[in-house]
C-alpha cells in the first residue's frame, strides 16, 4: 500500500502524473495533494478523478507556491506504510512500482529510501547523475548506491521520522537530506533501477509542456543564473513539437512493461 505525495504548482504536468498514478498503480493507493495554485480547469479535472474513483485527497491548499516545505506536511497525512515524494514534472512512471519497492523493502530491512531511476536522452538527464557516480549493492534488485533527491523517491513511514526538525523552504534538497540523515543512523537511500519514471528536466522537454518560461523566471527567482543561461541559450536549438512529441510517444511506450 502506498501514498503519493505531491504538491502541485505546474498543472501541465501535473495532470500526466496523475493520470500515470491512477492508470498504472496496481496497489492500495491514496494521491495526497497540496495545491500551489489557482487553476479552474486544474480542480476540475481533479473532481473528475475523484468521481472516477481515484483515490485524491487535497490535503491543504496555499495561492502561492510553497515549493518543498508542503512535503512534511503530505508525509504526516499520508496512511500506508510506503510514502512518496514526488515532484510534479514527474510525468511518466513505470508500472508496479509499489510491489517492486515492497519486493526491496522486505527483502533489506537496512534500506529506507528508494529514488526511481529516470529517463534519459540527449535532451534530459531527469536529474539523475552519470551511472559512474554510483556503485553497486545489489544487482537482482538493480540497486545502487548514490546520489539520490526527491524526484521520485520512496520511503518506508518508520524513516521519516528522521525528517522531523528539517524546516525545507520553498527549493530545497529534501531527498537528498532525508537520505543523510539515514545513512547517519546505518540506514540506506538507495537507487533502484526497476523502478523508472520520466522526469521532465531540461529546456527541450520543458519547451514541450509549455513551460520553458516559467523555468526559466524560477530558476531566476532563486539566483540559478547557469540554469537561466542554460534555458535561454537553448531555444534556438530546440527540436520541433512533433519530432519532441515521438520523443514521448517512444518514452511512454518504453514504460508500459515492468523493467
Amino acid at each position: 500500500m502506498i501514498s503519493y505525495c505531491i504538491a502541485c504548482y505546474r498543472p501541465a504536468y501535473c495532470r500526466h502524473l496523475i493520470d500515470q498514478l491512477v492508470e498504472k498503480t496496481t496497489a492500495a493507493y491514496e494521491i495526497l495533494l497540496w495545491i500551489n495554485l489557482l487553476d479552474e480547469a486544474f480542480e476540475t479535472f481533479l473532481r473528475s478523478k475523484a468521481d472516477a474513483g481515484a483515490s485524491i485527497r487535497i490535503v491543504g491548499r496555499t495561492p502561492e507556491n510553497i515549493g518543498m516545505s508542503a512535503y512534511p506536511k503530505l508525509f504526516a497525512s499520508a496512511r500506508f506504510d510506503m510514502v512518496t515524494q514526488i515532484d510534479d514534472d514527474v510525468v511518466c512512471i513505470s508500472p508496479c512500482i509499489a510491489e517492486r519497492a515492497q519486493e526491496v523493502f522486505d527483502r533489506f530491512p537496512e534500506i529506507g529510501m528508494l529514488a526511481a531511476d529516470t529517463w534519459q536522452d540527449e535532451y534530459t538527464t531527469g536529474a539523475r547523475p552519470a551511472m559512474q557516480h554510483y556503485r553497486v549493492f545489489n544487482l537482482e534488485f538493480g540497486l545502487y548506491d548514490g546520489p539520490i533527491d526527491g524526484w521520485f523517491s520512496i520511503y518506508r513511514r518508520t524513516s521519516l521520522t528522521v525528517c522531523g526538525d528539517l524546516n525545507p523552504g520553498r527549493y530545497y534538497s529534501l531527498g537528498s537530506h532525508i537520505k543523510a540523515r539515514l545513512v547517519s543512523m546505518g540506514q540506506k537511500g538507495l537507487l533502484c533501477k526497476r523502478l523508472k519514471v520520466f522526469h521532465v528536466t531540461g529546456p527541450f522537454y520543458a519547451d514541450y509542456f509549455g513551460s520553458l518560461d516559467s523555468e526559466i523566471a524560477k530558476y531566476s527567482a532563486i539566483g540559478r543564473q547557469d540554469m537561466v543561461d542554460w534555458y535561454h541559450h537553448a531555444r534556438p536549438d530546440i527540436p520541433s513539437p512533433k519530432s519532441l512529441a515521438a520523443r514521448i510517444d517512444q518514452i511512454r511506450a518504453s514504460m508500459v512493461q515492468r523493467p
